[in-house]
């Protein structure tokens, strides 16, 4: 018979094993690019699911940075300002081997007030301006322009829900070490187009997913890995361009400096979203997101990340995030 004191140790052990995986587990972000975060691109996730009868919630605030134009043929493009986007998500274990989801975000987008930290950024590691000194600072337009028709133009601040994602995962396979997963979601168009908090359209993806802790255990590093692809349905930005879908894929490294502490680097891509001759709408996008996650407490993990756009113009300039996770209860 199992004493009281066993049993606690038991139950100390298991939380500080899931307080483990959640401080390891990858970035909740995607592209925030206005004309790219409206569809239904699915952020990277770990392979584990929530145990059955058991819940996970978090909490996401990403502040983007974005300044890029393009001009090319019939087509021109002007992106300039910041875009807040706040996500709630939820996650329930429904049995061994299927979890149930939801992702409730709301948006704004606003002239901002990072312009000079961005600059400062670029200058500190030397990447390129792209222009932004040509250009007042703080200020907002999103702008899409095609044989001299505006198609579409975000030019005054505003705010509004956005899309709602409704997951699910099925476990493949779990074991100590590396755990196998299918991810799947469907976005429902329940943010306005002509403000870009959504595009009118339902998407749905489907991906696998793998994290493994055995691989490069003796360094204290977990991975992550995931691959996709993504349906369209017909939406109502730029929509003569939109593509039918696009394939995505994200890795992720995590060191465990301490039980409390991990350092993550993370590398997100995917294919274009437009079928366009401009970089900002048709070219392939990558995103490398640098930071870390700490316990608060025995319930709470914070994550502190800045992305930056390697493929250049294809998303914005930095993403600060912050996101906050539940322990499973």
């Amino acid at each position: 018979m199992i004493n009281n004191k066993t049993a606690g140790f038991l139950l100390a052990a298991a939380a500080n094993s899931v307080q483990a995986d959640v401080i390891d587990d990858p970035y909740v972000m995607t592209n925030r690019s206005p004309f790219v975060q409206i569809y239904g691109l699915p952020a990277a996730q770990s392979a584990k699911l929530a145990t059955a009868g058991t819940s996970r919630t978090g909490l996401q605030l990403d502040i983007s940075n974005n300044f890029t134009e393009d001009n090319k043929s019939s087509e021109a493009i002007f992106i300039d300002g910041e875009t807040h986007r706040a996500n709630i998500q939820f996650r329930y274990g429904l049995n061994d081997a299927i979890e149930l989801g939801i992702d409730l975000p709301y948006l704004s987008h606003d002239s901002g007030s990072l312009d000079s930290l961005i600059d400062d950024w670029h200058d500190l590691f030397g990447f390129p301006d792209a222009g932004r000194p040509e250009f007042p600072r703080d200020q907002l337009q999103f702008t899409y322009v095609r044989d001299g028709q505006v198609l579409s133009r975000v030019a005054s601040s505003n705010d509004g829900i956005g899309d709602v994602s409704l997951s699910m995962g099925y476990q493949l396979s779990q074991t100590e070490t590396r755990q196998w997963a299918l991810r799947t979601a469907v976005k429902l168009p329940t943010g306005d187009a002509d403000d870009l908090h959504g595009s009118e359209s339902t998407d749905v993806s489907f991906g696998l997913n793998v994290s493994d802790q055995g691989l490069l255990q003796k360094y204290n590093i977990i991975l992550h890995a995931s691959a996709g692809a993504m349906w369209m349905g017909g939406g109502e930005v730029v929509e003569e361009l939109q593509e039918d879908f696009v394939l995505y894929g994200s890795s992720t490294l995590s060191w465990q400096v301490t039980s409390s502490v991990s350092l993550k680097i993370q590398l997100d891509a995917h294919t274009a979203f437009y079928d366009s001759a401009l970089t900002e709408l048709g070219n392939d996008s990558a995103q490398l997101i640098l930071g870390g996650a700490v316990r608060l407490g025995e319930r709470w993990v914070l994550d502190l990340a800045v992305s930056e756009d390697i493929a250049v113009d294809t998303a914005p300039d930095m993403v600060l995030h912050i996101g906050i996770k539940a322990i499973e209860f």
